[in-house]
């Protein structure tokens, strides 16, 4: 750790003097220390990750070990997940369950299937409905949905009697449920389709008007949409930007046909 920390200093030093150099720019103490306690946040962060305890299998068996290769879960599990929020999901005969960073059993194997915790909360199912639990077990919102995915951004997609819409951590719906189906949020929009697919904002506005026969989720500033049976990428107001490539559609033709056999699923 004590070698760590001068190795930042080494690196701050390096920094300020090149932009000093360079850009004619001074740096006061406060400038420094700033940068310096965001140097260590951010070691202590990624050191505290690479702490996590690691799968391993075997005998065809899921457990775990720490970084110094003791096992803190004998391998027992059918399945089970890296940690995230300092939680592990594991499989046992055919329910979900968790563990924390010592190998503990800390919510129990009730469920038929679970996500990953993401942003506090993870999704459950128990009797074919959906909800939400926190790190210790404890229910947050009622296994009342069909469908339930991951929280993004305080937002989760959620879906009841056949139609979709967003909720956010305290089971407030922010989207309402009208929707016959729709994606996840990302760069500020979710592709959301009624009779045609469009894109929502976080607000449940219409972005984009739904006129599409389907649409994916927006990257590096363009989305792909198709009409017609052709493919084309548009920027955030809608606006053409250009044609797929006949690769990129037949790419995209086969992500389409997983989504809809996924879509059946449901």
């Amino acid at each position: 750790m004590v070698s760590q920390i001068s190795d930042i200093f080494v690196y701050i030093y390096f920094f300020v003097t090149s932009w000093h150099f360079k850009h004619k720019i001074t740096f006061s103490m406060k400038h420094i220390t700033i940068i310096l306690m965001f140097g260590i946040f951010c070691m202590l962060s990624f050191e505290s990750a690479a702490q996590s305890p690691e799968r391993f299998y075997q005998g065809g068996k899921c457990g775990y070990r720490d970084k110094s290769g003791t096992i803190i879960a004998s391998p027992q599990y059918e399945a089970g997940s890296d940690f995230f929020e300092g939680r592990a999901l594991v499989l046992k005969g055919n329910k979900r369950g968790y563990l924390d960073e010592k190998g503990t059993v800390v919510i129990p194997f009730i469920y038929e299937d679970a996500s990953a915790f993401h942003e506090g909360l993870a999704r459950v199912t128990q009797n074919n409905k959906s909800g939400y639990i926190d790190k210790e077990g404890k229910i947050i919102i009622p296994l009342q949905y069909d469908f339930a995915d991951d929280f993004i951004g305080g937002l989760a997609r959620v879906s009841k009697d056949k139609k979709f819409g967003f909720i956010d951590k305290q089971q407030k719906i922010i989207i309402p449920l009208v929707y016959s189906d729709a994606k996840n949020f990302s760069e500020g929009m979710a592709p959301a389709k009624k009779d045609k697919w469009g894109f929502i904002s976080p607000k449940g506005q219409i972005s984009i008007l739904m006129q599409y026969d389907e649409a994916n989720v927006f990257q590096n500033g363009m989305a792909v949409v198709w009409k017609e049976g052709k493919g084309i990428y548009i920027d955030p107001q809608g606006k053409f930007v250009k044609k797929m490539e006949v690769r990129e559609e037949r790419e995209n033709e086969g992500v389409q046909m997983q989504n809809g056999e996924s879509e059946q699923e449901k």
